[in-house]
């Protein structure tokens, strides 16, 4: 959705019977301007090829029952500027309703009550938290004063089901002693004679005998 200057003119004219100010016109710059009381105005102006409208407010003549303790007012001559997208606006929506919604909750309370940052909103009052219920306190007693204990309520059992006994607990049962183990035997080792181990074999040669001289 986009705005062209006309349009932007009977914007301004059906803002300023909205207002009950005074429209200026439309001048060479494509502004319109709007004219309060106190010498307060409201400026108008075409953005982005008709697609954002900007506005702001100019500072007037300062009132004289501002509270001294109040949020300083917009000083004479000062502006405060803030922008409508025209073009994120849905066909349901009349370019006209929602600038007269932002002048009204954004510029004209600007007039007596300047914000001292972006987001600031100092015309609306702070929203306190809740008081919380106080928590009920108990007093403790007395020190040295007799208490007596609450008995805790005895179980009833119907007339017609049998008392429950108490399940018999199994008796201790010692604990077995550690088995002693066996010791370990010693081995004694044979001594072997030395006497009795076999010598070994000598191998004796085998001579051939000679033969004796024949005797005549």
């Amino acid at each position: 959705m986009q705005l062209a200057p006309s349009a932007l003119h009977a914007t301004g004219e059906d803002l300023a019977a909205r207002l009950g100010w005074q429209l200026d016109g439309l001048d060479y710059d494509g502004i319109v301007h709007l004219q309060g009381s106190l010498e307060r105005q409201i400026g108008m102006r075409l953005l982005n090829n008709g697609s954002t409208v900007q506005l702001w407010a100019t500072g007037g003549t300062q009132p004289t029952d501002h509270p001294a303790d109040a949020v300083a007012p917009l000083p004479y001559g000062h502006s405060y500027n803030m922008a409508v997208h025209i073009g994120a606006l849905t066909e349901d929506q009349d370019p006209g309703v929602v600038l007269y919604d932002t002048v009204r909750d954004n510029l004209l309370p600007v007039f007596d009550a300047k914000p001292y940052y972006v987001g600031h909103r100092p015309w609306e009052p702070d929203i306190a938290p809740a008081d919380e219920p106080d928590a009920e306190t108990t007093t403790p007693p007395a020190a040295g004063a007799d208490e007596q204990p609450t008995p805790a309520p005895e179980p009833q059992t119907p007339a017609d089901q049998p008392e429950p006994q108490p399940e018999p607990q199994p008796e201790p049962q010692p604990e077995p002693e550690p088995e002693a183990k066996p010791a370990a035997k010693r081995t004694r080792r044979t001594k072997t004679d030395p006497a009795a181990e076999p010598k070994p074999r000598v191998s004796r040669k085998r001579t051939t005998p000679k033969p004796k001289p024949a005797t005549s």
